[in-house]
């Protein structure tokens, strides 16, 4: 496990309630400005941290999330699977304001998403953007009343967006921006940036490039990515939180890891994959990564030879039925904002149902209970060792692949 980190800037209205939060690059180092580290991947780690290894749910559901962007990243379609009615897309003033970028701003736009502009400047190539934006931000850094007065001067006639003050120091420059007709208010007077952490679940390194190579591969179907993922205990963690964040489950429970890569789509996920390629990754217990996929496969032998329906929630119940070993917190916690069907979570806790029950017999039978007898479903203890063994070894090879190609 790694700690990861997240910086939040408080956005207060005009009762100094926090409505907002821009969303911070930090890291062990501290900022950006300490980190040897280029902007747009900065903003992917961010995107990261937020959306799929803290939870954009310990923020609360009622606050919007300002997000810098750079050209890149506002062109790419990673953005269209975060969700609208949360995320301020924030463009920086370092862009190059391009015939592909406004045309992407105007999509996302159309889509739901606010468009704010950072640190403001009027020139006439920014029209386009004037025209569509939700949001302009100024920075009254030092500045009195008729400066501030002066920089509001500078919009052009005919659209009159919401405008957030920036960096705002003092009592006097409060008032004065309230006076002028500011509605968002961000700066050291009001908040401080503060940071959260995060513990990021451990991955193996090797597997995961090789992941990020084969999604290159445009011949590359959804269902080679399920085996490619359900190889991997963490990376498949990380998928469902992403899509648990993001807007893509839209409310709707996942029963299996196909639904929920399917509902991604192969052009998402290869953005997915490579946001996760820029984290750090770090090697875990063999042994844990093992049972997982052993459990998982045994799971899925009994659905394939008794249970046809429920093969695909057989496995995911077995993959993450020992996820607290990897992530090193209780299972509960790890379980608690992933997409799963509250089937399966109810299955994987407390060992209910269907799935519940054959997970059961993964754990009695890994512990030495291999007594001969039947079940009430007929699965014979006989057959259940003997998918059991196939699945450890399935297992091993899996992992003997990953690690020696």
């Amino acid at each position: 496990m790694s700690d990861i980190f997240l910086g939040l800037q408080p956005i207060f209205d005009r009762d100094q309630r926090i409505v907002a939060y821009e969303l911070l690059f930090r890291s062990l180092l501290g900022g950006f400005e300490n980190d040897p580290i280029d902007p747009e991947t900065a903003t992917s780690q961010v995107i990261l941290n937020a959306f799929s290894d803290i939870g954009v749910e310990r923020l609360g559901y009622d606050k919007l999330l300002f997000l810098n962007l750079t050209e890149g990243l506002l062109t790419s379609d990673l953005i269209e699977t975060l969700p609208p009615e949360r995320v301020v897309l924030e463009i920086l003033e370092t862009v190059r304001i391009t015939p592909r970028l406004v045309e992407s701003a105007r999509r996302l736009v159309e889509q739901g998403f606010t468009l704010a502009l950072d640190d403001f400047v009027y020139t006439p190539e920014w029209r386009p953007l004037v025209e569509i934006a939700g949001i302009i931000k100024f920075d009254v850094l030092g500045a009195d009343r008729a400066a501030i007065n002066a920089k509001l001067a500078t919009l052009p006639p005919g659209h009159r967006p919401r405008l957030l003050a920036e960096k705002i120091e003092t009592r006097q420059q409060f008032q004065d921006c309230l006076d002028l007709g500011f509605e968002l208010f961000q700066g050291y007077y009001l908040a401080h940036p503060e940071i959260i952490t995060g513990r990021r679940p451990p991955a193996n390194r090797l597997h995961s490039l090789r992941l990020l190579a084969r999604l290159q591969d445009d011949d590359i179907d959804l269902h080679e990515i399920e085996q490619i993922v359900s190889q991997d205990v963490a990376l498949s963690y990380r998928l469902l939180r992403f899509i648990g964040n993001a807007a893509i489950c839209q409310g709707r429970p996942v029963q299996t890891l196909k639904q929920a890569i399917a509902l991604v789509g192969l052009r998402t996920i290869r953005q997915w994959a490579t946001l996760l390629g820029l984290g750090e990754l770090e090697a875990v217990n063999p042994y844990s990564l093992t049972r997982a996929l052993t459990y998982a496969r045994f799971c899925q032998l009994v659905g394939e030879h008794h249970f046809q329906s429920e093969r695909d929630a057989l496995f995911t119940v077995g993959l993450f039925a020992n996820l607290d070993e990897i992530l090193l917190i209780p299972l509960e916690e790890a379980l608690q904002y992933l997409p799963l069907a509250e089937r399966l979570k109810r299955a994987i806790l407390g060992h209910e149902g269907l799935l519940g029950q054959v997970l059961s017999w993964a754990k009695r039978f890994e512990e030495g209970d291999r007594g001969h007898w039947v079940s009430q479903e007929g699965v014979s203890s006989e057959s259940l060792i003997r998918y059991l063994l196939e699945a450890f070894a399935w297992a091993r090879e899996v992992q003997r692949q990953i690690e020696g190609g």
